[in-house]
């Protein structure tokens, strides 16, 4: 697909991510093909949290790409995923893409915007 990208300075941070204030906000886009046994759920409350975890032991096949830049204009990408496993079947797929990677803590910037057009999956 493509995607095109307007970072801006952190300014929406807490306790735990003060550090990265002021510093560029960052794009994510990721993948995963899984067998858990039911939908993957996330929790942000700090209480609670469950975030996802890209070594979790039911992902089969993985990518990811993160960038700090704006572009200029749509700038094409590709993700191939690595396997882990070739002998299990994926039971689910999750795809995410986000203008603040870090947004499942609260951190990132107002007015950093991310859009993706042409997105589709190939294989073999």
């Amino acid at each position: 697909g493509y995607y095109k990208y307007f970072t801006k300075p952190i300014d929406k941070y807490n306790n735990e991510t003060a550090h990265m204030a002021g510093k560029p906000d960052t794009c994510s886009i990721f993948i995963a093909l899984g067998d858990w046994d039911m939908p993957v759920e996330i929790r942000t409350k700090p209480s609670t949290r469950k975030l996802f975890d890209k070594n979790d032991p039911n992902i089969i096949a993985y990518a990811e790409m993160y960038s700090g830049e704006s572009t200029d204009g749509y700038v094409p990408f590709s993700l191939e995923l690595d396997y882990r496993e070739l002998g299990r079947t994926p039971k689910y797929i999750l795809i995410v893409i986000s203008a603040s990677k870090y947004g499942d803590f609260f951190t990132g910037a107002d007015g950093a915007t991310m859009w993706v057009d042409e997105l589709s999956l190939k294989y073999d």
